[in-house]
């Protein structure tokens, strides 16, 4: 039975906080895009990134490409490196394999949100807008290793081409 994944949020103090439940696919990635998207269009109001995967069940290469879209904003923006809390060995040994250590301080322990969190609904895509947002989060995964180049370029293209 597949659980139903959840994006929470909450900014206090300068300090952006993620938690994301359940199963993260790109099925159900639009409301973190979305989010990605609004936070850092304009000058950033975080001053530091927290992500608590702590609940994740699952996380597919689009979200994990999300995430890494996430810490490269962070990085444009001359920020710290984001924290990213997660005690599921599935998920952070997936997290180790795609390099994501390099990009956050990932860190195998509980959290306890320091402030009330809100739920991030899904954004409406279009097929097109969809076939967008998992083609950028593919190509920052690229960007971030080598080794990522390799097992998701194939892929890159054929979005590419499909998309034109």
């Amino acid at each position: 039975m597949s659980e139903q994944a959840q994006i929470l949020f909450a900014s206090k103090d300068n300090c952006c906080f993620f938690k994301l439940h359940g199963e993260l696919r790109y099925t159900n990635a639009t409301g973190m895009d979305d989010l990605i998207e609004r936070l850092f269009s304009k000058p950033v109001s975080c001053q530091q990134v927290i992500i608590d995967l702590n609940e994740a069940t699952f996380i597919d290469s689009t979200y994990v490409g999300l995430l890494a879209s996430l810490a490269r904003y962070c990085q444009q923006q001359q920020l710290p490196k984001p924290t990213l809390f997660s005690t599921q060995s599935e998920v952070n040994e997936l997290l180790y394999s795609l390099c994501l250590d390099q990009a956050f301080q990932i860190v195998e322990q509980s959290t306890s949100p320091a402030a009330e969190l809100s739920s991030v609904m899904p954004g409406h895509y279009s097929e097109q807008q969809q076939g967008e947002m998992i083609l950028r989060a593919h190509q920052a995964l690229i960007d971030l290793n080598y080794k990522n180049k390799a097992e998701f370029q194939p892929l890159v293209d054929l979005l590419a081409q499909q998309l034109k």
